[in-house]
């Protein structure tokens, strides 16, 4: 399976995101990728209330991604979109996946939401969005995927059971700051693609986003050994890697970690 990874900034301004997104998409056809996977809000960073009123364009970029995946014969993954939830002003940070034929095969709504005190500004998710409460994992390419979003990587419980669902492949689009990334985001990847033999995808913002906030990048493909396969650093591009399943059985045979679990003493959900 052939996973193109875009690292990509985000603005402001929708029909840029749009347009820079499309000639990815292309990219990645070209290139012979199965799936490509963008980062978590590629398609779209602002203020609070520049965000809320880009919401309503949810059922319209639905539709969209859906007609790029058909066009293309590609499985799309367009990093996550703001849904909202009728007249309520609720919301949840969704991530879609499009079959080739256009389909959406799964949804998958953020479950961690992001809380953090840094030095230049607060973050709290929780005033926008509301929480998920559901694992998803699709099959594609003859690969089961796990689904999670940016914050989740600091929760391995997500993981566990994720890979106790069948995951080969976790995706994780992500918006990582540029603090809170260069201090923890390769050591959290790498432990989570280890310590689950799997291979973990993390497709991430780079550069100012539109709401001002400098975003880490380093987009990463993770093997299940924990080597580092790809890596994006900082700047925007498509790098595609030919995923080799193969490769987590082989390092189940070197160090048997998940055979060698405890669920009598430590359930996974």
């Amino acid at each position: 399976m052939k996973i193109a990874v875009v690292q990509m900034q985000s603005t402001s301004d929708l029909e840029k995101n749009l347009t820079v997104m499309r000639q990815f998409v292309e990219q990645a056809k070209a290139r012979g990728a199965d799936i490509v996977v963008f980062p978590e809000v590629a398609y779209f960073t602002g203020a609070p209330e520049q965000s809320a009123a880009v919401a309503p364009e949810y059922s319209r970029l639905k539709k969209l991604f859906g007609d790029w995946a058909k066009d293309l014969e590609i499985t799309l993954v367009p990093g996550t979109l703001r849904e909202p939830h009728g007249p309520s002003g609720v919301h949840s940070n969704t991530l879609l996946v499009f079959d080739p034929a256009g389909k959406v095969v799964a949804e998958y709504r953020k479950i961690f939401l992001f809380k953090a005190t840094l030095p230049d500004r607060q973050y709290d998710e929780t005033k926008f969005f509301q929480p998920g409460s559901q694992l998803v994992t699709v099959e594609v390419a003859g690969a089961t995927l796990g689904l999670s979003i940016c914050f989740d990587l600091r929760f391995p419980e997500l993981f566990r059971a994720l890979k106790k669902r069948g995951a080969q492949v976790i995706l994780l689009p992500a918006a990582f700051t540029a603090q809170t990334g260069k201090a923890h985001w390769e050591t959290l990847l790498r432990a989570r693609a280890i310590e689950n033999q799997c291979f973990v995808v993390a497709s991430g913002l780079v550069g100012t986003a539109g709401d001002g906030g400098a975003k880490y990048g380093h987009s990463l493909v993770v093997g299940p050994w924990g080597d580092i396969l790809v890596d994006l650093n900082d700047r925007e591009g498509l790098e595609v890697w030919d995923v080799d399943l193969s490769e987590i059985s082989q390092c189940a045979q070197r160090v048997d970690t998940w055979g060698s679990r405890r669920e009598d003493l430590f359930p996974i959900g």
